[in-house]
């Protein structure tokens, strides 16, 4: 897909309306939460036990407020190591609206212009999805660490790529902000396949359902008729998130629920299914059933499971060989940051981004782990149009 190089340019070039590009100038404001975006209530136990890590503040720079009001949602301008030195939104009045939520004096009219501020240190990126990968290059190429929404890359191989390749030149941090990755079910499981609770995971499934009558408004109408398997990362982070491998191969079915807007010729894409479901061969040698479906009614959720060689898990309860259980309980957070939605894990992605950049670290979900859970799903969808044929998954691997 094509895109224009910049935002800004594309909306003074074409003197479009925010209405025309169906974002409803502020249905910001909505009756009510977005499914998945409900907060997790403020429980003083998600701080017990935390330490100051230094007392450095990280001077960031937050880039989007749309309808997912995702540039607030993260809590970066409540943690006691973070300065959130300017925003920036193409729409003015929700510019002026992420400044206020972050408490941030300092404005540009887009990222572009931001990322030339030479005070800021690192840029969370909270753009529409087919323009992460361009944000997050001109992020560090101008020497800023990164932080992004989901997914890595919109449907490009090329620009996976790309994206690892700038990453790895720029020796900067680069972290995608994958929800499920610090849900309390998966973080369980990650710290029990790291003690060896498993072993091989011999199979593993990841779902994310978000039935289309829950369709959220979207930038130039981006996700009308969207790719299932484009948005794979609540899903993948069920494998790969679990045990920071790739999948190999892929064979995939997609499945029009009988939404018109999932029809040849009806979107952008020329996309015709609302649901997909793969089969991967993993980098273990199991197979890992992944999901994304619109078209089941009613169903909003993001779940998975794992089973290995030692044991399992369905949810939070450990099933298996291994006698004494590593911490489940996800890290402390500081007193002031909200845990957020997304089952509490908006605050627990940004906390570790910050103290990546602070403690001179790879962050968890790094681009190599943000890319593997990303790629598999744009050839699955190649694997569908081809009536389920088997096709091999690009991998990618961490540098030391």
């Amino acid at each position: 897909m094509a895109y224009p190089s910049s935002r800004r340019s594309f909306l003074h070039s074409v003197g479009v309306s925010a209405a025309s590009l169906g974002l409803d100038t502020y249905s910001l404001a909505q009756q009510k939460p977005i499914p998945g975006f409900e907060e997790k209530p403020i429980d003083s136990s998600v701080s017990e036990g935390w330490r100051p890590v230094s007392d450095r503040k990280v001077r960031v720079g937050i880039v989007g407020y749309g309808v997912c009001r995702f540039g607030a949602a993260f809590s970066f301008q409540d943690h006691p190591n973070v300065e959130v030195v300017a925003v920036s939104d193409l729409f003015p009045d929700r510019c002026s609206a992420l400044a206020k939520a972050c408490r941030c004096e300092k404005t540009y009219s887009s990222l572009e212009e931001l990322v030339k501020d030479t005070r800021i240190e690192a840029v969370f990126v909270a753009t529409d999805a087919p323009s992460h990968v361009q944000h997050c290059i001109q992020a560090v190429e101008h020497g800023k660490h990164v932080a992004s929404a989901v997914p890595a890359v919109w449907g490009s191989l090329e620009d996976a790529d790309k994206l690892f390749n700038a990453v790895k030149r720029s020796g900067l941090n680069y972290m995608m902000f994958e929800t499920s990755s610090y849900r309390p079910d998966c973080y369980a499981m990650r710290q029990i396949y790291e003690a060896g609770g498993f072993g091989r995971l011999v199979f593993s499934e990841g779902e994310y359902y978000h039935f289309h009558s829950h369709q959220i408004g979207s930038y130039r109408n981006w996700r009308v008729g969207s790719i299932p398997l484009w948005y794979p990362t609540h899903s993948t982070a069920y494998y790969v998130g679990v045990t920071d491998k790739p999948f190999t191969s892929v064979s995939c079915t997609g499945f029009n629920a009988g939404f018109e807007s999932f029809k040849p010729g009806a979107n952008r894409y020329n996309n015709p299914f609302s649901d997909e479901i793969a089969l991967f061969e993993t980098a273990e040698g199991g197979a890992s059933r992944i999901l994304m479906c619109k078209g089941i009614q009613g169903k909003v959720s993001e779940t998975g499971r794992v089973f290995g060689q030692k044991g399992w898990m369905d949810g939070l309860e450990y099933h298996g060989l291994l006698e004494k259980l590593p911490d489940l309980k996800r890290p402390p957070l500081p007193p002031k940051v909200k845990p957020g939605g997304h089952g509490g894990s908006h605050g627990q992605l940004m906390n570790e981004f910050v103290l990546s950049i602070i403690q001179e670290r790879k962050p968890l979900v790094d681009v190599a782990q943000a890319l593997n859970m990303t790629v598999g799903g744009i050839v699955a969808h190649q694997s569908a149009l081809k009536d389920g044929e088997r096709m091999k998954v690009p991998q990618y691997e961490y540098w030391d």
